[in-house]
């Protein structure tokens, strides 16, 4: 079933957004480990640059972890923020993987089995930083395409132990076409792959809070001569020929609590289960959220219910509120 996805963000403007994440990430990373950075989409330099649907979709691809209300970047989002930033391929990084290379080189030549030694110690000898050495362990930056093996962490000892294979036998040069090449030719084809699944994957959910497509039904309006395709999402979403007909209460286009007047009164004698009238004192208040702006009418509000007025009324505001996503930890 083919559903129409005007109203999404456009998949050029969603891609430049990823790479100014994936830039900003790696400017604020440095040479830190890439498990002990944190990033805050609500602080500099991120908010007003990444979108939360950018946020969202790195998650689900596997490039960015989520860690309480932050986020941090994964082994493979280190490299493609590497490719993107344009790091992998320039001349200083080049020379700093040589740097890391011959200094683990130099543990195993003479030898005929493993060696295992501190990260400090590769560190010291490499005259390169824990975290950079850390994050390229960590990618499996070292393992070429012919399968010879680079260096990986000691049972157990991630972050403080390094093993170097007696069999790593890779050249400087080596190691570095493993990042530019083997690595981003994976990622570029992954990327591909996982860029035509979003799309065709947005088709079916809310562009806000990625809520399931439930019903697409036509309505022939035969005084205007025309017919009219909806798209309902779980959310409340709707739209009409790709238009919003009825906002996500996660979007932004959702009205405030400031566009609906609230006014309760008590229900209207009734009866109770034994079928005896209800004293007007005792019965229940409702509230009727009453819209006051054009947006605010395009909602389908529902009643509050209480014992007292207050109630009634702080529980209609709750069926108009903004909603707000949950972050999962």
């Amino acid at each position: 079933m083919k559903v129409n996805n005007a109203m999404t963000v456009g998949k050029e403007h969603r891609t430049e957004n990823h790479k100014t994440a994936f830039r900003l990430m790696l400017g604020e990373l440095g040479d830190r480990a890439m498990d002990t950075a944190f990033f805050d989409s609500e602080k500099p330099p991120f908010n007003g640059q990444v979108l939360r649907m950018t946020w969202e979709e790195l998650v689900r691809q596997g490039r960015v972890a989520v860690v309480g209300s932050l986020y941090r970047l994964t082994p493979d989002g280190w490299l493609v923020a590497l490719e993107i930033s344009g790091d992998a391929q320039s001349k200083n990084y080049q020379e700093r993987v040589g740097h890391m290379l011959a200094a683990m080189k130099h543990h195993v030549k003479p030898r005929k089995e493993s060696a295992i030694l501190p990260l400090r110690q590769l560190a010291d000898e490499s005259g390169e930083p824990e975290g950079w050495i850390f994050n390229i362990i960590e990618s499996r930056a070292g393992t070429s395409e012919d399968q010879r093996t680079g260096a990986r962490w000691y049972a157990g000892e991630k972050g403080r132990l390094v093993e170097i294979p007696v069999d790593f036998n890779l050249e400087p040069i080596d190691l570095t076409v493993a990042l530019t090449e083997r690595h981003l030719q994976r990622i570029r084809k992954l990327e591909g792959r996982l860029a035509e699944l979003e799309e065709e994957r947005q088709e079916f959910h809310c562009p806000y809070c990625d809520a399931q497509l439930s019903e697409v039904h036509q309505q022939d309006y035969i005084e205007e001569h025309c017919i009219v395709t909806y798209e309902i999402f779980t959310c409340g979403y709707t739209t009409a020929d790709g238009f919003e007909e009825q906002p996500c209460p996660y979007g932004p286009n959702w009205p405030t609590l400031d566009e609906f007047a609230f006014v309760a009164e008590r229900e209207k004698s009734t009866l109770n289960g034994f079928g005896i009238a209800i004293k007007e004192e005792d019965s229940r208040w409702v509230c009727w959220p009453t819209a006051k702006t054009p947006r605010a009418r395009r909602i389908h509000a529902q009643p509050g219910f209480g014992r007292t007025k207050g109630e009634a009324e702080e529980a209609a505001q709750k069926t108009v509120a903004r909603k707000e996503k949950k972050r999962e930890s």
